[in-house]
């Protein structure tokens, strides 16, 4: 499965998150902790700093190399601190079927919309259900999907579902906008009779608000002999922390606490060694977070699709 990274908060290093922690998400791609499935399929980044000009458009990169190799990217992200990051690492099946392009790779953002969203998980037969996804999609997102992934048609129903996808929504439009995106995708597999477990955790930002889940359609049921199977069954994982700032100290990363929170770090494994700071995010879940101000505001909601 692929591994994902999101962060809300104070200004952090890019570099540190992408590269110099413990288990981080760079490391992932080569040599992950939760899964034997390694991430080798490319490597995309959204990043918002206020200091840039246009602090609304996040720096967005892509790219099909390995980012352990990629010393543009660890360049780049030496110089950019930014308040909010959306990173992936993608993983497929090893087959001859699997298309491995820029277009196939996340975080998906349109230019001049307020919303970038990635996502760890595979709908299955998603190819019987793709063109019956068109009249959840408004006529102008039909246009710009990008590629035949499931998350590029995901994106789209998504931006549909908002009311302005131009503005910056507010964290409960997202929510809702996640939930509704979540019934319509239930509504078509019903409709083509798609029973085989799903894991759908999504990540969306707007650079001032995080929502993502923990969720899985027909979660435990596979036909024989699932390439995924041994990758699903632990289900796709999904851990945070939060606290004042993300930091090195003594040593050691860690999510340091001093009184305030300010900064959440959202990702599909703990990224360092001792995880006993990190919490998982529960089974049938929504997280959702936002700036506020100094302080972040984070709320946890089942999911009932």
């Amino acid at each position: 499965m692929c591994r994902v990274l999101a962060y809300l908060g104070r200004p952090i290093s890019l570099v540190d998150v992408l590269y110099e922690t413990d288990n981080s998400l760079v490391r992932q791609a080569h040599s992950p902790r939760m899964t034997a499935m390694l991430n080798l399929a490319g490597f995309g980044v959204a990043a918002w700093e206020p200091r840039s000009p246009r602090p609304a458009d996040p720096f967005v990169y892509r790219s099909t190399t390995l980012p352990v190799y990629d010393q543009n990217l660890r360049s780049l992200a030496a110089k950019l601190e930014p308040t909010c990051v959306l990173a992936h690492v993608r993983g497929v099946e090893y087959t001859g079927s699997e298309v491995v392009n820029e277009r196939n790779l996340h975080p998906f953002h349109h230019a001049g919309v307020g919303v970038a969203l990635a996502h760890n998980g595979h709908l299955r037969e998603f190819d019987q259900m793709r063109f019956s996804l068109l009249p959840y999609i408004h006529p102008r997102f039909q246009q710009r999907i990008e590629g035949m992934s499931d998350t590029a048609w995901l994106y789209s129903v998504f931006l549909s579902q908002l009311d302005d996808p131009y503005a910056i929504p507010a964290v409960d439009e997202l929510a809702d906008a996640t939930v509704r995106t979540l019934e319509i995708v239930r509504t078509v597999r019903e409709r083509h009779g798609i029973r085989t477990s799903s894991p759908t955790n999504l990540f969306i930002t707007t650079g001032r608000s995080i929502v993502a889940t923990r969720f899985s359609f027909d979660y435990g049921w596979y036909p024989d002999a699932d390439a995924l199977l041994e990758v699903d069954l632990p289900f796709v994982s999904l851990w945070y922390t939060l606290g004042g700032a993300y930091t090195l100290r003594d040593g050691e990363w860690t999510m340091a606490g001093n009184g305030h929170t300010r900064s959440l770090l959202l990702a599909s494994e703990p990224l360092t060694a001792d995880a006993s700071t990190w919490l998982e995010v529960p089974e049938y879940s929504l997280l959702a977070a936002t700036l506020d101000g100094d302080e972040l505001e984070l709320e946890l909601r089942d999911l009932d699709v």
